[in-house]
């Protein structure tokens, strides 16, 4: 049993990471002597402690992922039902509406910050009270030895990931471009930290911190926009992007500014992002 979790939990190992690292501290070994016993017991051990921590990781990702979706899911309060009536008054465009006194009223209690506009908001994104948010966060997720400067480029790569899982959501099935991404944006950054000679002793952190960061930012963009969807296809466009702008603001926000304008995000929003099963279109073909 023990054997197949760890067979199960490799996959989410960012295998590029792992020979990367491994070329790297290998390659230092062996630059001082030629690989002996005590080194690959060593070896074993490391590979045992990556495994165990992903595991840890998987553990955790599961129940976070429960407790977000049942938060977005959460009903709106009396005072945000007030709020969409108001609103639901309102002419004009979606940035228009959401420039409007009551919405921006509610934006500065919700978030702490007065905005001029809503579009001042969107241009904003991150914040820094979500980048601060994210790195709290990931602090409780990593090892208590995790270098600071690690969890900081791990948020910041974060927010790109978030972005680029907007724009390009089929980047997650292109190897090449996604190892590219994650080298130029993750590894560079982090191997300006830990110079190869501790790379060995770190690299179960290393390899949780990249699952942690992939796992996170790829949950909080299917989360969202799948709960955004149902509301839009409950509720129309036009009152279930108020909804979603009410309940969730700073998510909202934080993907709006991925798109030039509303249309798009409409687009992005009502668009599966994950790609019919074979057992799903035939079914479709069946049911025609």
């Amino acid at each position: 049993m023990r054997r197949n979790t760890n067979i199960a939990a490799m996959k989410y190992i960012p295998l590029f990471l792992l020979f990367l690292f491994l070329a790297l501290c290998f390659n230092n070994t062996l630059g001082h002597a030629q690989a002996d016993e005590s080194k690959a017991e060593q070896g074993n051990e490391l590979v045992g402690e990556m495994l165990k921590g992903v595991e840890d990781v998987m553990t955790q990702h599961k129940k976070r992922k429960k407790a977000l979706v049942d938060s977005v899911r959460k009903p709106l309060t009396e005072t945000q039902e007030k709020l969409l009536r108001q609103l639901l008054q309102q002419t004009g465009t979606l940035d228009e509406i959401l420039s409007s006194a009551p919405y921006l009223a509610y934006l500065k209690t919700e978030v702490g910050k007065a905005y001029k506009d809503f579009s001042d908001y969107v241009e904003a994104m991150p914040t820094p009270k979500q980048k601060t948010a994210v790195l709290f966060s990931f602090k409780k997720m990593l090892p208590p030895k995790t270098k600071a400067e690690a969890v900081s480029i791990s948020t910041d790569y974060y927010f790109k990931f978030r972005s680029l899982l907007v724009k390009e959501p089929d980047v997650v099935g292109d190897m090449n471009a996604l190892i590219g991404f994650q080298t130029k944006h993750l590894m560079e950054p982090l191997m300006a930290i830990y110079p190869a000679a501790e790379l060995f002793s770190h690299m179960s952190e290393l390899t949780q911190m990249a699952t942690v960061t992939n796992l996170e930012a790829q949950m909080s963009t299917e989360v969202f926009h799948d709960v955004w969807r149902e509301w839009l296809e409950k509720h129309g466009a036009s009152e279930g992007f108020l909804r979603c702008a009410i309940a969730t603001p700073a998510e909202f926000a934080l993907v709006r500014s991925c798109f030039e304008d509303t249309a798009a995000f409409e687009k992005w929003i009502q668009t599966s992002l994950k790609a019919e099963d074979n057992s799903e279109k035939k079914e479709e073909v069946i049911n025609r």
